[in-house]
């Protein structure tokens, strides 16, 4: 049983390979091809075998006439006789060589032509015949060739024949035609056999995946596309399962970012004309701030500060919105001077009950983009203030690690709690309690276009500790 999408439509489908360009096509050739190269490798020594199994016919009929002529009155026979016994063993000569004799037992009386060394039957190398039979046939001369072997009724007494080698090429060529034909009929049955196997058991498999995969590319929303898979134990099996969870994970996927886009398209709209309004606001509360009334001036300062926290709160969701991070450019940063710079924005540690230790060796360098790392400093230095409102210590340190540098930024605040923990660096989830988690998300995220991370190292009663690992070129 094979897998099959819940539904598709004709444009779905792609387009099927031609014949031997097709899977199957291919497979068909190959195991043709193959079945013909093993009947070649067996096909070599049969005809060898086959060559010498027709001398020893030749020898055994030899043999044969030898004791018809021993037979005979005297040893002698008829001349028609003799011709007939020559005709019946297909040779022009039989000699009979014994330890105490050699005997010339049948010629036909004419010339014998110049002669080679002989083919011992006895004696020869497998690889000997191969050559040799490949030679006859493919070289059918009117030749002779000398043939010894040993009787077949005294392994003593050795018979010796002188055979034309044109009816053994013919016998040869038979033989081939045979071998031939029925290599090539094994040969479709096997591949035939082996194409409707894989057919059906890959090939169809296989081709109904991709039509879903297919009929997914093209309506990934339609949950009809999805592939419902079969029972199946083996690797097809497992693969439609597989497939299966993919597409039902990316079309959830799919539709929450769609949701996800809508939804940031409407937070972005409400955020811009929200950061206007708030605009206005702030210019009322800066005048509230300079006037002399002493409840006005209670007031002021908490309003002006909810004020800016709302407004950097709509510039950071309509920032992380568009998401349009641009590339890091790296440069040289002195670490120490840089992590001062960024205590002294925030106004670290003058008029503050925070105390500030900066760590960082003073030979430290390092390339990153300034930009970027300003802003993660700054995010986490802030944070770590934020997080101690009756004051503490911020400590900066950073050192050369094996595969870059490693940054830390730790504060002795309360720690973060268990929930802030899990969704640390999720955006509008994570973060300490009042905040939104942008900062920490955008942060890391600046910290991965450079190729590194941004960590929790610890947290607890006794403060918490961000890690950032930020990798350096390579001398």
């Amino acid at each position: 049983m094979t897998a099959e999408p819940l539904a598709s439509t004709d444009s779905s489908h792609p387009p099927r390979p031609p014949g031997v360009a097709s899977l199957s096509g291919r497979l068909l050739v190959l195991t043709i091809v193959f079945t013909m190269l093993s009947a070649v490798l067996i096909y070599l020594p049969a005809m060898s075998r086959f060559r010498i199994s027709y001398f020893e016919s030749r020898i055994e009929l030899a043999d044969q006439a030898a004791l018809a002529l021993l037979a005979a009155p005297n040893g002698m026979v008829s001349a028609e006789l003799e011709d007939e016994l020559l005709r019946n063993v297909g040779g022009k000569l039989v000699a009979m060589r014994r330890k105490e004799s050699n005997a010339l037992i049948l010629s036909d009386r004419q010339e014998l032509p110049m002669l080679g060394k002989p083919v011992d039957l006895t004696t020869q190398k497998w690889w000997e015949g191969i050559m040799n039979a490949v030679m006859v046939m493919t070289n059918p001369a009117n030749d002779y060739v000398r043939v010894l072997g040993p009787s077949p009724r005294d392994p003593q007494t050795r018979i010796e024949v002188v055979l034309p080698t044109a009816p053994l090429s013919d016998a040869l060529r038979d033989f081939s035609w045979q071998v031939l034909w029925v290599a090539l009929i094994i040969s479709v049955i096997t591949g035939a056999l082996v194409y409707l196997s894989l057919q059906w058991l890959l090939v169809r498999p296989i081709r109904r995946l991709i039509v879903s995969i297919v009929g997914f590319h093209a309506a990934p929303e339609d949950a009809r596309q999805i592939i419902r898979p079969t029972q199946r134990r083996d690797e097809i099996g497992m693969a439609e399962r597989e497939l299966q969870m993919m597409q039902q994970d990316l079309r959830q996927a799919l539709t929450q970012r769609a949701r996800l886009a809508q939804l940031g398209i409407a937070v972005s709209k409400i955020s811009h004309d929200l950061r206007n309004m708030l605009a206005s606001a702030q210019l009322v509360s800066d005048r509230l701030a300079t006037s002399a009334d002493p409840t006005v001036l209670q007031v002021a300062p908490r309003l002006v500060g909810s004020i800016d926290r709302a407004i950097a709160l709509c510039a950071q969701t309509l920032r992380y919105g568009k998401a349009e991070e641009r590339a890091p450019e790296p440069c040289r940063i002195a670490l120490r001077d840089f992590v001062d710079d960024v205590a002294a924005a925030l106004g670290l540690p003058d008029g503050t009950n925070i105390r500030w230790h900066n760590a960082v060796p003073e030979t430290l360098l390092l390339q990153a983009d300034s930009e970027h790392l300003y802003r993660v400093l700054n995010n986490l230095v802030r944070n770590a203030a934020q997080a101690m409102p009756d004051g503490g210590d911020i400590r900066v340190a950073a050192a050369l690690a094996e595969n870059g540098v490693v940054i830390e930024v730790a504060d002795s605040g309360g720690g973060l709690s268990e929930a802030a923990q899990t969704h640390l660096f999720e955006p509008f989830r994570g973060g300490r309690s009042g905040g939104t988690g942008l900062g920490l998300a955008i942060a890391r995220e600046l910290i991965r276009g450079h190729g590194g991370d941004l960590e929790l190292a610890r947290t607890g009663p006794l403060g918490t500790t961000f890690r950032i690992r930020l990798p350096q070129p390579t001398a």
